[in-house]
């Protein structure tokens, strides 16, 4: 079977499903992203409306965590596509009050009676078909005054990587990633006002093939077009990438993004 016959989701699903606990130990960068989106919430606290929280894309609970931490009186949901995902959270952070655990397909939601006063995602955008279109249904849900917050890898991550495939005449075999001006010019088109800011972020590997494993180790190995290079191509990226790297630890660059929906009042 290809990818072209099955869906999206379903090739996520698969792979976060078999690597929980390999996630939860190896995703040092997502966790990370998770606490900044949590202090970046911190001038939030006071000014939201009344209402419930929700997390798109949970995972092993980073953000769950921080969330809890700041709105320990408000109704928070957490959600995930994997069920492993949502059992794995849901044990591990079973001493954290009164939290709701639910598997949900992101791409399917529609908002209905059920109004939030944030929805928050950390690290879920990029898996998305139509990362705009998706987080537009979810600023729909909002309360009056709502917040949307989401942190997302964008379209510049991994140019050490692009950039020898095009040297080399490889095919760069990577997910696409959210086009952010792109996002924000279409979620500003409703009744809303959108921000954002970008850093990027080095993560140091002890050589290429390391890289490769820690994406596979994440679930990021997930290939939504179906592209893959032969092994001797592979062997080839491997070897260039490092002969240049000259014994010194590999560098790879993600695009940070931090996306922030405030619906109108």
């Amino acid at each position: 079977m290809n990818h072209s016959s099955i869906s999206t989701s379903s090739i996520v699903e698969k792979h976060f499903s078999g690597r929980v606990q390999e996630y939860d130990e190896s995703a040092s960068l997502q966790r990370e992203v998770a606490r900044k989106l949590g202090r970046s919430l911190e001038p939030w606290r006071l000014t939201l409306p009344p209402g419930p929280v929700l997390e798109v894309g949970a995972g092993t609970g980073y953000l769950t965590e921080e969330l809890y931490r700041l709105f320990p009186e408000r109704e928070l949901t957490a959600t995930d596509l994997s069920p492993a995902m949502v059992e794995w959270c849901r044990e591990r952070l079973s001493g954290m009050g009164d939290v709701r655990f639910d598997q949900m397909d992101a791409e399917s939601f529609e908002p209905n009676e059920n109004r939030y006063a944030l929805v928050a995602s950390s690290f879920a955008t990029q898996w998305f078909r139509d990362p705009a279109l998706t987080l537009e249904r979810f600023a729909e849900a909002l309360l009056p005054g709502g917040l949307l917050l989401a942190s997302f890898p964008g379209e510049d991550s991994f140019p050490e990587w692009r950039e020898l495939c095009v040297e080399l005449g490889l095919p760069w075999t990577g997910n696409p990633f959210p086009k952010t001006e792109e996002m924000v010019i279409k979620l500003s088109m409703g009744p809303s006002q959108v921000d954002y800011y970008e850093e990027p972020a080095q993560v140091s590997f002890p050589d290429a093939l390391s890289f490769f494993r820690h994406l596979k180790q994440i679930g990021a190995d997930a290939s939504l077009h179906g592209k893959q290079l032969p092994a001797k191509d592979f062997r080839l990226l491997l070897r260039e990438w490092d002969r240049r790297r000259g014994g010194k630890p590999l560098q790879v660059t993600w695009h940070l993004v931090f996306l922030a929906l405030k619906r109108d009042s």
